[in-house]
C-alpha cells in the first residue's frame, strides 16, 4: 500500500554553450580531436534536450573515443542511459565521470542514488546521499532520501527522525506525514500514527486511501469504533476493490453488534469483486465463511448454515467453514450433523478450541456427558491459547467464557466475559451469559446490573435473564 514520498524529480538541461567539457588532464590531447569531441558533446546535448536519448548516446560515445577522459561526455552519456533505463550502463558512465574529475559531482549523486535505490542497493544509495549532503547540507532531496532509505529497510526508528527533519523543510507535504504515519504504525505509536494520518489528509494526497486506512486502524486500536467505521468507509470509496477493507469494516461492525450491516458489507464485497473478476474461489470461500459467522450472531441460523456450506465448497481444505457449519447445525438442533462437521474441522485443525466447544455442546444435546466433558476440557485449552495469541478479538474471550462455564470454572468464565465486553461493549450474548453466571454465583446485584444493560440492548434476553434472577 505504501508509496515513498514523491520527491521533485531532478530536471537537468544539457548546456549547449559555455561548458568546459575537458579537464586539464586532457590538455595533451590532439587539439583537433579536442575540438571535434567538444562539437560532438554539443551535438549530443542538443539531442538530449530534444529527448532523443539514443542518438545522444551515440554522439557522446564518439566524443569519448576521441578523448577517453572527457568527464562531461561520460556524465551526459550516463544521463542519457538513465533516461533510457539502461541503469548498469548509466552507473558505469557516472563512475568514470567522477574518476575523471567531473566538476559538478552533486549532479551525479542526485541521479545515482536513485539508480542504486531502484536496484535495491541501499548501502550504495546511502553513500551517494551522504556524499551529496556533504556538498549541500540543506538539499531537501537528500534529507527525504535518507528517510526513505531507512523506511524501505524497515529501520522505522531511524526513518522517523529523518522524516521529521524533512517536515521542517516542507511542513505542508502530505506525503511526508503519510510516511510518518506508516512509520509510527510499524513502531506501535498509535497516537502519532493517527495524528500524522489526519495531517496527511488535511495537507492533501493524490490517493487518500492509505491515510483513511491508517486513521481507521488507529481509531480501532484506540477503541473509537464509530470513527474507525467511518474511516474504513472512506477508504472503501477511495479503493473499492480492496477486499481487506471490506473484511476489516465488516468485523468492526461485528464488534459494534451491527450484524445486519456486517452482512451487507460482506455481500457487497462478494458482488463487487465478482463483477471485477477478482473473486477467486479462495476469496469467495473467505467471504462465505465470514458471512456464516455474522448470520449466526444475528440468529439467522438457516442462512448461517447455507453460507457455511458454501464456504466448505469453495475451501474444502480449510477448517473454519466446517466449524461454523457445526455451530449452525447446533443452533438448528441437528446435533448429529453438527458432530460430523466438527469432526471435519478437527481433521483439518486438531485441537481447535472453538470447534471442541461446539462438539461438546453437540454431545451434551445427545446426552453423551463424558464425551461432552472431554470436549469442553479441550475447548478450554484451545481457547486459552487462541486468546493469548489474539488479545483484541472479543469473540475469542466470549467463547472462552462459554468453555470455562461448561467446564465448571465459574470465576474464570466471569473474567473472560468481562474481557469480551471490554473489547466489544454491548455484546448481548456476553452480557446475558455474564448475568447468568453471576446468578450461579448468587451475585444478585451483579446480575441485576447486567439485566439493566441488557434491557436496552436486547429486551428478549433481558426478560430471560430476569427469570433466572428471580429464582434467587
Amino acid at each position: 500500500m505504501r508509496k515513498l514520498v514523491n520527491v521533485f524529480g531532478m530536471m537537468v538541461i544539457a548546456v549547449l554553450f559555455g561548458t568546459a567539457f575537458l579537464t586539464s588532464e586532457a590538455a595533451g590531447q590532439n587539439r583537433r580531436d579536442i575540438r571535434r569531441a567538444n562539437q560532438l558533446v554539443t551535438e549530443g546535448n542538443q539531442l538530449y534536450n530534444q529527448r532523443n536519448y539514443t542518438a545522444a548516446v551515440e554522439k557522446y560515445a564518439e566524443a569519448i573515443v576521441l578523448v577517453p577522459r572527457n568527464a562531461g561526455a561520460h556524465f551526459w552519456k550516463g544521463m542519457s542511459h538513465e533516461k533510457l533505463e539502461q541503469l548498469e550502463m548509466a552507473l558505469a558512465e557516472f563512475d568514470k565521470a567522477l574518476t575523471f574529475g567531473y566538476e559538478r559531482p552533486l549532479d551525479i549523486y542526485r541521479v545515482r542514488w536513485r539508480i542504486h535505490f531502484a536496484r535495491k542497493d541501499y548501502a550504495a544509495a546511502l553513500s551517494d546521499v551522504n556524499n551529496g549532503s556533504a556538498l549541500d547540507a540543506d538539499n531537501f532531496e537528500f534529507v527525504i532520501a535518507r528517510a526513505d532509505l531507512n523506511f524501505v529497510q524497515k529501520r522505522y526508528n531511524d526513518a522517523i527522525p529523518a522524516y521529521l527533519a524533512a517536515l521542517k523543510k516542507q511542513p505542508t507535504n502530505g506525503g511526508i506525514h503519510l510516511n510518518l504515519a506508516w512509520s509510527y504504525y510499524y513502531t506501535g505509536n498509535t497516537n502519532e500514527q493517527y495524528n500524522n494520518a489526519k495531517q496527511a489528509l488535511t495537507r492533501g494526497l493524490q490517493n487518500p486511501a492509505d491515510a483513511h486506512l491508517l486513521i481507521a486502524d488507529a481509531a480501532y486500536k484506540l477503541r473509537r469504533y464509530s470513527e474507525a467505521t467511518e474511516s474504513y468507509k472512506q477508504a472503501l470509496v477511495a479503493n473499492p476493490d480492496n477486499y481487506e477493507i471490506y473484511r476489516r469494516l465488516a468485523d468492526l461492525l461485528r464488534i459494534q453488534n451491527r450484524y445486519d450491516e456486517a452482512i451487507s458489507i460482506s455481500r457487497q464485497a462478494l458482488t463487487r469483486l465478482s463483477s471485477t473478476g477478482q473473486a477467486s474461489r479462495e476469496l469467495q470461500g473467505q467471504i462465505f465463511t465470514d458471512l456464516s459467522w455474522y448470520y449466526s450472531l444475528n440468529e439467522q441460523h438457516t442462512e448461517a448454515s447455507e453460507a457455511a456450506k458454501a464456504g466448505t465448497s469453495f475451501l474444502p481444505n480449510e477448517y473454519m467453514a466446517y466449524t461454523n457449519l457445526c455451530r449452525a447445525y447446533n443452533d438448528l438442533n441437528r446435533p448429529e450433523m453438527a458432530i460430523r462437521e466438527c469432526n471435519n474441522a478437527l481433521r483439518l485443525r486438531p485441537g481447535d478450541g472453538e470447534t471442541h466447544f461446539y462438539l461438546g455442546y453437540s454431545n451434551s444435546l445427545l446426552g453423551r456427558t463424558a464425551e461432552a466433558e472431554r470436549n469442553y476440557r479441550l475447548a478450554v485449552a484451545g481457547l486459552e491459547q487462541f486468546t493469548r495469541e489474539n488479545l483484541t478479538y472479543s469473540d475469542g474471550f466470549y467463547l472462552l467464557g462459554n468453555a470455562y462455564f461448561a467446564n465448571g470454572q465459574i470465576d474464570k468464565a466471569i473474567a473472560a466475559y468481562r474481557k469480551s465486553l471490554d473489547l466489544s461493549p454491548g455484546f448481548p450474548r456476553a452480557v446475558y451469559n455474564l448475568g447468568f453466571v453471576l446468578v450461579q454465583k448468587k451475585d444478585k446485584a451483579g446480575a441485576l446490573e447486567q439485566h439493566r444493560v441488557l434491557t436496552e440492548l436486547d429486551p428478549k434476553r433481558a426478560d430471560q435473564l430476569k427469570k433466572e434472577i428471580d429464582k434467587l
